[in-house]
């Protein structure tokens, strides 16, 4: 297992404010191009909206004023002399007009003028809205897809704005006038509207941007200094709360385990001058189980000691502290399995930390579980240390967290400080799963 170099990380500080500025630029660049991509569908609306409202009003002119006043029985009977007559005047309107076709057409579907000769005389439905123009005067317009059978010959053409307007001929018979324009002059009123609004927008908000850019690097920085002034009170804290616990350690070891250690030491020496008198033995067995009582209690204050401080872990040092905390959750009954590297390639602070770690989730095997087994598995993940503890016993109590064990809710409060995390959880199959996540560049002293 390779250890991690935390020297290859870049410094806190200039990782957030890079991050930072970074998020900010990201944002700028997608904000301006939904801006734009915004932008380019308003012009289009407003482009093809102005587009249909002219077409539907030069439609509805040409319909009322040119072409059903010319449409009389002569038209409806297929006059060639009225045909022409019509036809002329159609095509030159269409000429002036930028008109690309035009039909006419009566309240039954029949073409009786178009300037696709093969057209006129043939009968087509007519959908409900151009069925609904009939008898009226008013107008509808689309683009129009050309997918219409009627459309046949005009397809080359892909898109026309398709312009119906209903009319009456001159004999007073209603009719249905259809014109197709082409969509040139709309395309270039939208590009026009575009060159107009675009720069305007997309400019406002980059100028926008420039202005507030000055303020996001501030504000990044002020996290900076935040963020340093956290991680420098976290190294006074743990820093502190190493040398207490190493000081509480020491008067303990110095002071009452070797006063505790003399005394059971002395008692055997106190009981060789207790008379061997029947009415002695009650003395006797005193002092005899003072010194046991003793013995318990001096073992006891140095696992406390083990506790409060582990010993050095650096190298095999932690795998044998690991392996002493299984060897007691062992006499306690369940049976302890490690999955380990030999040696620790992480820092001595990483190691206390995910030593205390193992040595709550052991604590809780031993004392809550009742399981016949217990697994710990120690590894690298992505830069942290990941520290696995899972039992077969009865599992957590229902709706019980680890927020629910005082010496839990306290391992997760240090390791959240250290920017790592504890997650308790049902095991698959049963008992319980505690995950720890320890950063593999933590503050000395942590």
């Amino acid at each position: 297992m390779t250890a991690p170099d935390p020297g290859t990380a870049p410094p806190p500080s200039r990782a957030i404010v890079r991050t930072a500025v970074r998020r900010f630029v990201v944002l700028s660049v997608v904000t301006l191009l939904v801006l734009g991509a915004g932008a380019v569908w308003v012009c289009h609306r407003i482009a093809e909206d102005s587009a249909l409202a002219e077409a539907q009003l030069r439609g509805a002119t040409l319909a009322g004023t040119v072409a059903a006043p010319l449409v009389d029985e002569r038209v409806r009977e297929q006059d060639p002399g009225a045909m022409a007559s019509l036809g002329a005047v159609l095509r030159r309107s269409m000429e002036v007009g930028s008109i690309r076709h035009v039909k006419l057409w009566t309240p039954e579907g029949r073409i009786l003028w178009s300037d696709e000769t093969p057209l006129i005389g043939r009968t087509y439905d007519l959908e409900p809205t151009v069925g609904n123009l009939v008898g009226t005067d008013h107008t509808v317009a689309e683009l129009s897809a050309l997918d219409k059978a009627e459309n046949v010959s005009e397809r080359a053409e892909r898109e026309l704005l398709e312009v119906y307007a209903g009319a009456q001929d001159a004999d007073g018979n209603d009719l249905v006038f259809e014109a197709y324009y082409s969509t040139g002059e709309m395309r270039a009123r939208e590009q026009e509207i575009l060159r107009a609004i675009l720069p305007v927008a997309l400019g406002g908000l980059l100028l926008f941007q420039v202005a507030v850019m000055p303020l996001a690097i501030s504000l990044a920085r002020r996290v900076e200094r935040a963020e340093l002034q956290r991680i420098r009170l976290l190294r006074q804290t743990v820093l502190t709360t190493h040398r207490e616990r190493l000081r509480i350690a020491r008067d303990l070891h110095d002071g009452v385990v070797q006063d505790l250690a003399g005394l059971r030491y002395a008692l055997p020496v106190v009981a060789a001058h207790v008379s061997d008198a029947p009415e002695a033995a009650g003395a006797r067995d005193t002092l005899e189980q003072a010194r046991e009582i003793l013995g318990r209690d001096v073992e006891a204050l140095r696992s406390l000691l083990v506790d409060i401080h582990p010993p050095g872990l650096e190298g095999t040092a932690f795998r044998d502290a690991v392996e002493d905390l299984a060897e007691r959750t062992r006499r306690a009954g369940p049976e302890v399995w490690l999955d380990m590297p030999e040696r620790a390639e992480w820092s001595v602070d990483v190691a206390r930390v995910c030593y205390r770690v193992v040595q709550e989730a052991l604590r809780n095997v031993a004392t809550h579980a009742h399981a016949a087994n217990a697994w710990v598995d120690v590894t690298t993940v992505d830069r942290q240390v990941r520290v696995t503890v899972a039992d077969d016993g009865r599992g957590l109590p229902e709706g019980v967290a680890q927020d629910g064990h005082v010496g839990l809710r306290l391992l997760a409060t240090h390791l959240e400080d250290l920017g790592g995390s504890l997650e308790v959880a049902p095991r698959p199959g049963g008992g319980t799963l505690l995950r720890a996540l320890v950063p593999a560049d933590l503050p000395a002293g942590a």
